[in-house]
């Protein structure tokens, strides 16, 4: 007899425990609006309901004092009010349909239960475990205790079967309470965790835009500087009023590039003389560079151009961004040597600098979100340049030594 009991019961507990895992594994797939997650686990819970009519051997009494209320306590604990309605519905029409017997008093403890989870809803949604389980506990006793009182079989025949029924119920009670506590507060907890990865994402962002926007706003300013000279010729200053603009309008483009950041790239690529994209670069670049005392030297070790597939205007900022890296480097003052040469399929760009250096430690740790050797640096910068580079099927490396300087090298891999 005991052994019976506990088969039938295992096999209720273990169907009501799939709909459990079934639900924690594709409700956070499929679905992102918690009132379609409560609807999505009455509907798990309804089909594996039809599954264990169609399958299982079913006990008409441990379906009725068993597994009707454990399903109906936990939709109504969990799940919510309408979810708790469709159980409450599924239920009682095997009781009618399918055991064709019991279903009276099924009907009625039921009915009063959902009456109880209606009124008392709002007060259970944010209890703790402890409070869980007695509330749960609580429903179960007036559920049986109704049970009871208007089914004649356990009236006349209160015998050990339904008596070990009810002590297997209860222990049901509390495992699945426990389980879909914890599988509540996991699904809290990770919308928290998603809730701070956007907050900290934003915070990314906005720091990236303000560092992104100081590079064009300073060759600005010192085309702007040059402006107020005395003596200066009427194309010098059309020129530096074209190369202001020009840095305007570069902050303008970066500004919506970020705005844009979620929305998928167009992946329209064009191509581009290395060459040609360095003395762009250069003329932003060269007011910052003399500020610091810094001079750049440019080797080309190949006449002919140098190909490859990208975007100007973001190969311009990566290359402004390594540039303006290594004169910060040099707070006394140094060179800078850019080479670009040609290798078999692939283009380089080294940058090389006789700045501070870095230990074997920072190296590491370069592309590391908000991680910099600059004091007022956010540390957004590199990562930046990296993911635009791997865009343009580039990458970028570093060798460095303490007071020895930096070689940055880029290497774009041609189609």
């Amino acid at each position: 007899m005991l052994q019976s009991i506990v088969s039938y019961e295992l096999h209720g507990l273990l169907y009501l425990m799939s709909a459990i895992l079934i639900h924690l594994v594709f409700a956070p797939i499929f679905i992102y609006k918690e009132p379609q997650r409560k609807f999505l686990f009455a509907v798990i819970l309804m089909a594996l309901i039809f599954l264990y009519w169609r399958y299982e051997d079913v006990d008409p009494l441990v379906y009725s004092l068993h597994f009707f209320p454990i399903c109906l306590i936990a939709a109504i604990l969990f799940a919510g009010f309408i979810p708790a309605c469709m159980t409450w519905l599924i239920f009682n029409l095997g009781c009618l349909m399918i055991l064709n017997y019991f279903w009276q008093p099924a009907l009625f403890g039921s009915t009063v239960l959902l009456a109880i989870g209606y009124v008392l809803r709002n007060k259970t949604y944010t209890q703790h475990l402890k409070s869980k389980l007695l509330y749960a506990t609580g429903l179960l006793i007036v559920y049986e205790l109704l049970y009871a009182s208007l089914s004649f079989y356990i009236r006349f025949q209160f015998t050990m079967y339904v008596v070990y029924t009810l002590i297997f119920t209860i222990i049901s009670l509390w495992v699945i309470t426990f389980l879909f506590f914890y599988v509540k507060k996991h699904e809290v907890h990770k919308q928290r965790l998603i809730a701070l990865e956007k907050d900290r994402m934003l915070g990314q962002l906005a720091a990236t835009i303000s560092h992104e926007i100081r590079n064009p706003l300073t060759s600005t300013r010192g085309f702007i500087q040059l402006l107020n000279q005395k003596e200066l010729t009427h194309y010098d200053q059309k020129r530096y009023i074209e190369l202001a603009l020009s840095g305007v309008d570069q902050a303008n483009t970066i500004i919506n590039d970020y705005l844009n950041y979620a929305k998928p790239s167009s992946g329209l690529h064009e191509q581009l003389d290395i060459k040609e994209e360095v003395e762009a670069m250069l003329r932003f670049i060269m007011p910052f560079a003399t500020d610091h005392q810094v001079v750049i030297d440019i080797l080309h070790e190949n006449e002919d151009p140098l190909y490859i597939l990208g975007e100007s205007k973001k190969l311009r900022q990566c290359l402004i961004n390594l540039i303006k890296n290594a004169i910060e480097s040099m707070p006394d003052g140094g060179i800078i040597t850019l080479t670009t040469c040609k290798l078999p399929n692939a283009v380089q760009v080294s940058i090389i600098d006789t700045g501070v250096g870095m230990s074997k430690t920072q190296l590491n740790s370069l592309g590391m979100p908000f991680y910099t050797t600059k004091e007022h640096g956010t540390g957004l910068g590199l990562v930046v340049v990296m993911s635009i580079i791997q865009m343009m099927n580039g990458t970028i490396s570093f060798s460095s030594h303490l007071n020895q300087g930096t070689q940055c090298s880029l290497l774009f891999k041609q189609h």
